[in-house]
């Protein structure tokens, strides 16, 4: 095995292994989102059956999707450092 071919094999293997953790990393992302997502909708509801006023949506859900996909770490760190709970609402403050 020449170095050249030991060196290929080497990067394609660090290629697959960053490709794994982005893919991991995403899949995270996205099950915070919608777990988020269902919490939030679930305290929406409650707030407007108490007769409270509900903020609209303020992002698109595409871009909404997005934020929360790539950030989630960020959120869920916030959202557990504020309120102690990763998932955190306005109903949990």
């Amino acid at each position: 095995m020449t170095r050249k071919s030991c060196r290929r094999q080497i990067g394609s293997r660090l290629l697959f292994l960053l490709l794994a953790v982005a893919l991991v990393y995403l899949a995270l992302g996205l099950g915070f989102h919608l777990a988020w997502k269902q919490a939030l909708d679930a305290c929406r509801e409650a707030r407007m059956a108490r007769g409270e006023f509900v903020e609209p949506e303020v992002f698109a859900p595409i871009l909404g999707l997005f934020f929360d996909v790539t950030f989630w770490p960020v959120y869920a760190w916030a959202n557990l450092y504020h309120d102690g709970t990763p998932l955190a609402t306005p109903c949990t403050h």
